[in-house]
C-alpha cells in the first residue's frame, strides 16, 4: 500500500521518481523526502526465465525497454501526479547487467533532460541499506548493515544513507545464489529462495549436519560453496550424478536443514559486527530479507541481545525503485547529483570488487 498525501502536503514535500532496472525486475515509484512512498509499479520477468533457470542478460534488457514507458504513466497515474511534480530523478546506475541497467539509466536520462531536475546515480547495494528509511521517522546511524540476496552477502558500517563501509562478506556465493542452487539440486525449480522458506517451515532442520564455514573463527566472511556441496551430496549421492533420493518429508528436512545453515552464517556474523562496531541498531536489506526464518531469527536475536533490528517491508526487500527514490533523495541532498553523460558499470562503489577510485 501507498501512502495517501494529500497536494497541499506534497507542496512542502520533494518528490524523487526512482527507476530501477539492474536485473530482471523493472519498476518504478514516486518517493517525498525520501521516505513517503506515494506510488510503485513493477514488472518482473521471473516467470520468463523460470524454464532457463536463471536471469538471460539479453532478454532481460529487452524486457526493461517495453515495460518501462508503461510503468512510469503508470505510477504517475497512480499518485494522481504528472511529471510536473518530478524534483528529481533517482536512477540504480550500477551494479547490475550492464544492458538491464542502460535501459533504466537511459530512460532517467530522458525524464530529467524534459523536466529540467537533478538527475541523480544510485548505488543499487547501498539502496537494498537505505530501504529502511521507507515509512520511518528518523534511524539512529551509525548502524550495521547486512545486505544479503542473489548476488551480495555483505556486511557494511553505514554512517548515513549512502555512506557505507564493507566490513567484509561471503568468498564464493551469495545466499541467495547459494538458495537458488540448492533449490536446483532439489528440483524445486526457480526462484529457490522462496520455495526453500515455504517447505522449511514444515522440515526438521536437525535432520541433516550441513556445515556452517567460518562461525566459529574471528573473521567477518562468510561462505556458502561447502554447504551447497554437502547438500548435493545427500540429496544425489557421494558423487552428486545420481538421482534425487530423498522423499517428499525429506525435501522438506533438506530445506530446513540448509536454511538453518544460511541463517546461523548471516546471522552469527552480523553479531560479531555489532560487537567490533560497538553499535546497537542493525539493518538487513536485500531479497534473502524476505525470508521468514531469517526475520525470526533476527528478531530472537535482538530480543537477546537488546538490539533495534530494521527490517524494510519484504517488498521493500527485494529489487524496487522506492528504495532507489529513497536512496536518491539523500544524495540530492547532499548535492551529489549527476550529468546526463552517466554511464552505468556493472559493478557498483559498495562491494568487494568496487573501483577503488569510485566513492
Amino acid at each position: 500500500r501507498c501512502a495517501r498525501t494529500s497536494p497541499a502536503t506534497l507542496l512542502d514535500m520533494a518528490v524523487v521518481l526512482g527507476i530501477e532496472s539492474s536485473c530482471d525486475d523493472t519498476a518504478v515509484a514516486l518517493v517525498a523526502d525520501g521516505r513517503v512512498l506515494l506510488a510503485e509499479t513493477m514488472a518482473s520477468q521471473a516467470d520468463d526465465f523460470a524454464a532457463w533457470g536463471g536471469v538471460v542478460p539479453e532478454i532481460a534488457a529487452r524486457g526493461h525497454l517495453l515495460a518501462l514507458p508503461g510503468l512510469i504513466d503508470s505510477t504517475l497515474a497512480q499518485a494522481g501526479l504528472t511529471l510536473a511534480a518530478v524534483d528529481a530523478v533517482a536512477v540504480g546506475a550500477w551494479p547490475g547487467l550492464i544492458g538491464s541497467l542502460l535501459a533504466g539509466v537511459t530512460a532517467a536520462k530522458v525524464l530529467a533532460a524534459r523536466r529540467g531536475v537533478p538527475l541523480i546515480a544510485v548505488d543499487h547495494i547501498q539502496a537494498h541499506l537505505a530501504a529502511i528509511h521507507l515509512g520511518r521517522g528518523d534511524v539512529p546511524y551509525p548502524l550495521v548493515g547486512l545486505v544479503a540476496s542473489g548476488g551480495h552477502s555483505h556486511y557494511y558500517r553505514c554512517l548515513a544513507p549512502g555512506r557505507i563501509e564493507l566490513l567484509g562478506g561471503t568468498i564464493d556465493d551469495a545466499a541467495g545464489e547459494a538458495f537458488d542452487k540448492a533449490a536446483a539440486t532439489l528440483g524445486l525449480g526457480y526462484p529457490g529462495g522462496p520455495r526453500i522458506d515455504a517447505l522449511a517451515e514444515r522440515g526438521n532442520a536437525r535432520r541433516f549436519a550441513f556445515p556452517r564455514s567460518f562461525l566459529a573463527d574471528d573473521t567477518i566472511r562468510v561462505s556458502f560453496a561447502g554447504l551447497k556441496t554437502a547438500l548435493l551430496y545427500q540429496a544425489r549421492g557421494p558423487l552428486g550424478r545420481d538421482p534425487l533420493a530423498l522423499d517428499e518429508a525429506g525435501i522438506a528436512d533438506a530445506c530446513a536443514s540448509f536454511q538453518a545453515a544460511v541463517i546461523d552464517a548471516l546471522v552469527g556474523k552480523l553479531l560479531l559486527c555489532v560487537r567490533r562496531e560497538g553499535v546497537r541498531t542493525v539493518a538487513v536489506g536485500g531479497g534473502v530479507a524476505c525470508n521468514r526464518g531469517l526475520r525470526v531469527r533476527l528478531a530472537h536475536e535482538a530480543s537477546v541481545h537488546g538490539l533495534e533490528v530494521l527490517l524494510p517491508e519484504p517488498r521493500h526487500c527485494t529489487d524496487n525503485a522506492a528504495m532507489i527514490a529513497a536512496l536518491g533523495y539523500h544524495r540530492w541532498q547532499r548535492g551529489e547529483v549527476a550529468a546526463l553523460d552517466l554511464a552505468p558499470l556493472p559493478t557498483g562503489t559498495a562491494g568487494p570488487r568496487a573501483p577503488e577510485n569510485r566513492r
